[in-house]
């Protein structure tokens, strides 16, 4: 299965890296591959990654 990587930047600072995210896909009866909507995917990769880093902040607060 294909993957894709995102990298979530705020102006111009990286945040953070997601690798290896599967693309889901589909073959037609002629073999052409064809990606299905990835803004489940990045919807959620990005909701795994704000979960993350708001519980990182919440350790570090005094």
């Amino acid at each position: 299965m294909p993957t894709i990587s995102l990298q979530i930047t705020c102006k111009g600072n990286t945040l953070g890296d997601i690798d290896a995210l599967p693309v889901p896909v589909n073959i037609t009866p002629a073999g052409h591959i064809v990606v299905d909507p990835l803004e489940p995917i990045v919807r959620r990769a990005t909701q795994a990654f704000i979960d993350t880093w708001q519980q990182l902040c919440a350790e570090t607060e005094p």
